[in-house]
């Protein structure tokens, strides 16, 4: 394991909150948006689903009624009390409130990126209440998740157990042991860098099997590799066949009404209600929803394998052998004719589960089985190699003339490194978008270990213009291959070396005209590429990413107002009045908020911002209690201390809160989903970068 990480077991305290905190939103929202206070609420109060007999009920630990007011916004309460009883625990007697759940479809919030050169993706974050009962339904059906993956020997991507033990970085790793003033210490903070609830075999990641023994042996045992895709599976899924797969198709249709009370019914209803009702499609991004796909393509899995062998007396792992990561098929085979009985029969399955393969995506690769894409990083391993360099060296110890130290010198050549990295994309065929997050992150390394390298240097040896030289030479080249293909991923990879190279500067005490230097040409990049980005929905969150990375920075790079609402899609008339183009989405409206703050240079922009809140939620009145985007942001806007008090006060009033129940929002969560006070774009990054595990 790698001396950068740690691993920490994880306490029982708040196990059952802890899917909230790791697999109910897509990766890709921005940093400053995040579970995490929604998290700590959940878990200071023991907030759980129960069941009593038929029904659902919510129950809470609290004396008094200073959670009600959150829970009756979430979970759309009237103005009944809750019911009080008493529990004992470990000997203390404490008080628990609770109320019977309804059921209610409600509104994901749903964001698009972009995904292909004409093509976007649409991604989820279901409601706060959806949340809740995926956190039940784990902690009830947890088992039988587990035992529902175990059917395929296909399956290279499966939860095999509750993850036990926490994944830190060191710099994470000190922040949540207590580095960093919170105002108050949060509950279960080893929860926030968690990866996914389930510890998952056999590869988190894709390319993790790719440089796995498993690949290489196929390959010498077969000599063609077969790949297959399935063409939109999430937003192609019907939703019932989770019970054909675990229960059977025809017995599920002859016994409709015994599956009501089962756990692939449980499951159907809570995709469902997440979704508006719907049965056709599942929400894209969150954890849970992969899940939900694993378990049906475990049973397309196993019945693949069961009629080749009882058709053609094929065997896995002898006439042909069959990987799958999600929904991508790996078959190795030495025939062409096996390889169609595979593809027709697997097409016939996918077709019971109203599922079907690509065409554009399937793909024959004769041996020597090598990608494009295999042989193309390696090419531009090799140019990183001849181009980026640390040479180490001895020179005379200054403290002892009799010995010597070690002395690093650091050289980047960034345009043959750019010219040759265009030469290994044209040479191999393969598109920017496949080799950018390799190369980046690659980049990002390299970023560093110069740090490391110069501060180990002796500090009379030290060459801080060759260190900011070769710097320079590396953030050039990682503006250039990011602007050939600016998307979320790649924004995540930008933005975690630009706030590598933020913090590193400031640690090693770089005096400030030579941060101004390596800080000027950061910010002038980051402004050039927004300003050329599309200002739509469609590159909404990459913006957003390079943004906070510009505030990173520091006062000193701030954007004049005119050009921050321009970057936020925002018209500014001759007069410097604004005037929306398109009604902003809540992650706008945030990072904004968290970008201008209190600062009066600001002052007319937030004023259009705050009359953008109310008008957004009074064009939703009908959906205040079900639209997840509208709640999120009613909570959210309750902490934020630069949202006015009279904004706050006609917001509450929408939901029916009174001016006592106001208070109690604030009090129950130092922050909702955005950390207003205490925001860190480097230990945001950080957890990220311990979630990214598809």
């Amino acid at each position: 394991m790698s001396k950068r990480l740690k691993r920490v077991r994880i306490t029982p305290k708040t196990r059952y909150q802890r899917p909230v905190i790791t697999d109910v939103l897509p990766f890709e929202v921005p940093p400053s948006f995040s579970n995490g206070g929604f998290f700590y609420f959940l878990s200071k109060f023991n907030v759980r689903v129960t069941r009593r007999g038929e029904e659902n009920w919510l129950s809470w630990d609290a004396s008094g009624s200073i959670a009600d007011p959150a829970l009756s916004v979430i979970f759309n309460f009237d103005k009944h009390p809750a019911r009080v009883d008493s529990e004992v625990r470990d000997g203390v007697s404490i008080a628990v409130r609770s109320r019977k759940l309804k059921s209610a479809k409600t509104m994901p919030f749903n964001f698009k990126i972009s995904h292909k050169d004409t093509e976007f993706r649409r991604l989820s974050i279901p409601h706060p209440q959806n949340q809740v009962l995926v956190a039940g339904f784990y902690d009830r059906y947890g088992a039988m998740i587990i035992y529902g993956c175990e059917r395929s020997s296909f399956s290279i991507r499966k939860p095999s157990n509750v993850a036990k033990t926490a994944r830190f970085r060191d710099r994470l790793f000190k922040e949540r042991s207590g580095g960093r003033s919170e105002g108050v210490e949060l509950q279960g903070k080893e929860y926030e860098a968690i990866g996914s609830y389930f510890a998952y075999r056999e590869y988190s990641n894709i390319f993790k099997f790719y440089e796995n023994y498993s690949y290489l042996n196929a390959e010498k045992k077969y000599s063609r590799l077969l790949k297959l895709d399935i063409s939109g599976c999430f937003d192609s899924i019907y939703t019932h066949s989770i019970a054909w797969a675990v229960i059977g198709h025809e017995a599920t249709k002859e016994n409709l009404d015994a599956i009501k009370k089962t756990f692939p019914e449980a499951f159907d209803s809570l995709m469902q209600q997440m979704n508006r009702g719907e049965t056709n499609g599942i929400l894209i991004g969150p954890e849970f929803s992969r899940i939900f796909a694993e378990i049906i393509l475990q049973d397309v899995d196993s019945k693949l394998e069961a009629a080749l062998f009882r058709e053609h007396d094929l065997r896995n792992k002898v006439d042909y052998q069959i990987f799958r990561y999600v929904d991508d098929y790996f078959v190795f085979s030495n025939d062409p004719a096996v390889e169609l009985l595979i593809k027709g029969h697997l097409a016939t399955f996918l077709r019971d589960v109203k599922l079907r393969l690509s065409a554009e995506k399937s793909e024959v690769i004769e041996r020597p089985i090598i990608t494009p894409l295999t042989i193309a990083k390696n090419r531009i391993s090799e140019i990183f190699s001849n181009r980026i360099s640390v040479e180490e060296l001895e020179k005379v110890d200054p403290d002892n003339s009799a010995a010597t130290v070690k002395h690093f010198r650091l050289s980047v050549k960034s345009k043959p490194l750019i010219v040759d990295f265009k030469a290994a994309i044209r040479e191999t065929g393969v598109r920017y978008k496949d080799v950018l997050n390799y190369a980046l992150a690659s980049i990002e390394r390299r970023v560093g270990k110069f740090f490391l390298c110069h501060a180990r240097n002796h500090f009379q040896y030290r060459n801080d213009r060759e260190l900011m030289r070769a710097i320079l030479e590396l953030l050039e080249f990682s503006f250039f291959i990011y602007a050939a293909e600016p998307r979320v991923n790649f924004s995540v990879r930008l933005s975690r070396i630009i706030s590598t190279v933020v913090d590193k500067l400031h640690e090693l005490g770089f005096d400030r005209d030579a941060k101004d230097h390596i800080f000027k040409y950061i910010f002038d990049n980051l402004f050039q590429h927004i300003k050329h980005t599309p200002h739509d929905r469609f590159h909404e969150v990459e913006t957003l990413y390079l943004l906070l990375a510009i505030n990173k920075l520091g006062r000193a790079y701030t954007l004049p107002e005119e050009v921050l609402a321009r970057f936020l899609g925002i018209d500014v008339g001759p007069d410097g009045s604004f005037k929306r183009s398109r009604r902003m989405s809540y992650f706008s409206i945030s990072v904004c908020l968290l970008y201008i703050r209190n600062r009066r240079r600001f002052s007319g922009l937030k004023r259009f911002i705050e009359c953008e809140i109310l008008q957004k939620f009074r064009e939703r009145t009908a959906y205040l209690k079900v639209d997840t985007e509208l709640v999120v942001a009613f909570l959210d806007l309750q902490r934020c201390p630069y949202v006015s008090v009279p904004v706050k006060n006609k917001l509450a009033a929408m939901y029916g809160l009174s001016v006592h129940d106001i208070p109690f929002l604030s009090k129950v969560t130092p922050h909702w989903f955005t950390n207003w006070l205490n925001f860190d774009l480097s230990i945001e990054l950080d957890k990220k970068r311990a979630r990214e595990v598809y």
